[in-house]
């Protein structure tokens, strides 16, 4: 009964291990200008996430953001501000240490009649994307990634600052996690010396 108890706070200490916040930050370095028709490898998308891997997947997905920041614009908060001639908004998100970040957000809008209208798209491994409308005409501008884009990211809080880069994305158990384990071992340990009795001298 003992041994089932402890138990139970090892898988509980795990479940909050995977509840806890994690913070990051992200770059994307190295664009090719469709316009322009040139490679401009020192432009860089930046911006930071935070949210809770809330099923424990090891996946923190759409759903489990809390805040997505890119320019100073958070897009999981501007979603609220959406309607039929606004949009605002993250609509796809992923991250894990093993596949690594991908997302797609935007913000675009226009007046009622659709005369005048402007708006961004970034889709991660493809294009940002920004235009703008009028009666006059449209113009465009595309920054496409590319083979040379490269990805660097920092995990800021709760651990101490970590840096990696695409290449070095894998499964890394969090801190968290190995001091739950820790903890539960401890519990069992002393569960069962207790179960053994005082020890006579």
């Amino acid at each position: 009964m003992k041994f089932l108890l402890s138990a139970a706070v090892l898988l509980l200490g795990s479940a909050f291990a995977h509840a806890t916040p994690t913070y990051w930050t992200f770059s994307y370095t190295g664009f090719h200008d469709q316009e322009a028709a040139t490679d401009l490898p020192g432009m860089t998308l930046s911006g930071a996430f935070h949210g809770t891997d809330a099923d424990g997947d090891g996946v923190l997905e759409r759903e489990e953001l809390a805040a997505l920041l890119i320019d100073g614009k958070d897009y999981i908060a501007c979603a609220a501000a959406s309607n039929a001639y606004y949009h605002c908004g993250a609509d796809r998100f992923a991250f894990s240490l093993a596949g690594g970040l991908s997302f797609s957000l935007g913000e675009y809008g226009s007046d009622p009649e659709g005369w005048v209208g402007a708006g961004s798209l970034i889709e991660t491994g493809s294009m940002q994307h920004s235009w703008q409308f009028n009666p006059g005409g449209m113009a465009e501008h595309h920054l496409l990634w590319t083979a040379a884009t490269a990805l660097r990211m920092t995990q800021v809080t709760p651990a101490p600052s970590t840096t990696i880069t695409a290449a070095e994305v894998s499964a890394v158990p969090e801190p968290a996690s190995w001091a739950l384990l820790a903890l539960g071992a401890a519990g069992i340990a002393w569960a069962r010396r207790r179960r053994q009795g005082p020890i006579s001298v």
